[in-house]
C-alpha cells in the first residue's frame, strides 16, 4: 500500500468524532493496481457496547485487512476473513475496537477494457453519520456511477471525486453502489500521473546552452607574405634612391659661383665651406 493511501486511512480515523457513530469510506478504482481498493474507517461512540459490528464487502473481494499502528509507529495489515451470509459477504469488527480502519481489495481486472464494479453496502447497526466518496480513475473514459447523487470536485491533477454524507443509515439497510467506465490502455492513476509528468517535462522549453561560436580565422597564404615583403622592400629602396639622388644634385658656390655637388663640403674654387 502506498504512502498517499496511508494518509487517507489515518485522516479518515482522526476526523471521526462526536457522540454518534461515525464512518468514512473511500472507493478508489485502479489507483496503483488494476483493481478496486476500499478504505473504511469508523468510530463507535458507545464504548459500553460489546456486541460485534459487521459490514459488507464486495462479492468479488480478494482481501480484507485490519489496519493497526504498531509500537514503532508503522502500520500493520492484519488479514480478516469474510463470510457469506444471505448472499452477501460480511466482515466482523471485534467488540473491543472503538476505532478501526480496514483496507479492502477487489480481484484484479484481467485486461484493459470495460470496467464494472458493484458493491452492496450494508451495516449490522445504525450509522449516525457516514462520509462516502468515489475517486474517479485518471485514465477512465465514460465514467458513470449510481447509488447516490454526490458532490463533484476536481483536484489540481484533474482527478474527479464524487462525495456525499449520509445521515442515520438504518441497520441492515442496503445501498447498491455501481461503477462503470472504460480503461482502454489498462493504466492506473499513478502510471497516468507519471506519464503526464513526463510529457510536461518534454514540453518545457529547453535550457539555453552557452554559445561557443568558433571564430573563423583568415588563412594567410605564403605568396601573400612574399608580396607584402616585396612591397616593403621596394618602398625602402625608393626612399633611399630619392635620398641619394638629392645628395648628388649640383650646387653653385655663393662666393665664387663655382658649381659643386651636394657631396662636397668645401668649394673646389675658393675653398668656401658649405
Amino acid at each position: 500500500m502506498k504512502y498517499s493511501t496511508f494518509i487517507l486511512v489515518i485522516l479518515g480515523v482522526v476526523n471521526l468524532k462526536g457522540d454518534l457513530s461515525h464512518g468514512r469510506m473511500s472507493i478508489i478504482p485502479e489507483y496503483d493496481q488494476n483493481n478496486v481498493t476500499i478504505l473504511f474507517s469508523g468510530h463507535r461512540a458507545d464504548d459500553t457496547q460489546k456486541t460485534a459490528f459487521l459490514f459488507t464487502v464486495p462479492l468479488d473481494v480478494d482481501s480484507v485487512s485490519l489496519i493497526k499502528s504498531n509500537s514503532n509507529g508503522e502500520l500493520d495489515f492484519i488479514p480478516i476473513p469474510a463470510r457469506l451470509i444471505k448472499d452477501l459477504k460480511w466482515v466482523e469488527v471485534s467488540p473491543d475496537l472503538n476505532e478501526f480502519a480496514f483496507m479492502i481489495n477487489s480481484t484484479k481486472f484481467p485486461k484493459p477494457g470495460d470496467r464494472h464494479f458493484e458493491y452492496y453496502l450494508s451495516f449490522s447497526e445504525m450509522i449516525g453519520e457516514f462520509n462516502f466518496e468515489i475517486q474517479e480513475p485518471l485514465p477512465a473514459e465514460n465514467f458513470e456511477y449510481s447509488g447516490f447523487q454526490g458532490e463533484k470536485i476536481q483536484d489540481a491533477h484533474g482527478q474527479t471525486i464524487h462525495s456525499i454524507q449520509w445521515k442515520n443509515i438504518l441497520e441492515n439497510e442496503t445501498k447498491l453502489i455501481s461503477i462503470s467506465y472504460s480503461n482502454s490502455r489498462g493504466l492506473t492513476t499513478r502510471s497516468a500521473l507519471a506519464e503526464l509528468m513526463t510529457l510536461s517535462q518534454k514540453d518545457a522549453p529547453p535550457k539555453q546552452q552557452p554559445i561557443n561560436k568558433k571564430i573563423k580565422r583568415y588563412k594567410l597564404y605564403i605568396w601573400e607574405s612574399l608580396v607584402a615583403l616585396l612591397v616593403v622592400t621596394l618602398f625602402i629602396a625608393f626612399i633611399m634612391m630619392v635620398y641619394q639622388n638629392g645628395k648628388t644634385n649640383s650646387l653653385t658656390c655663393h662666393n665664387c659661383g663655382q658649381k659643386q655637388t651636394r657631396l662636397d663640403n668645401f668649394c673646389s674654387g675658393c675653398g668656401e665651406k658649405f
